[in-house]
């Protein structure tokens, strides 16, 4: 799976759990993660994109451990 490709899978998990809040404050914050997943795919695809973090890292890490 690469970047482009995970970030879509996070933004998707991120895009269920707001479907699931109750709490409209809370259901923008997921939306608005989910957003942040799927511009960062866009920019992991773009050819001259060079980040200096990637934090998809972290965050694969993170949930493997839970």
């Amino acid at each position: 799976m690469g970047r482009a490709e995970q970030y879509r899978h996070l933004a998707k998990d991120v895009r269920s759990r707001a479907s699931m809040e109750a709490n409209p404050i809370l259901k923008a914050e997921w939306d608005n993660l989910a957003e942040v997943y799927i511009r960062l795919a866009e920019q992991s695809e773009d050819p001259i994109a060079d980040p200096a973090y990637d934090p998809i890292w972290d965050i694969l890490d993170r949930s493997r451990r839970h």
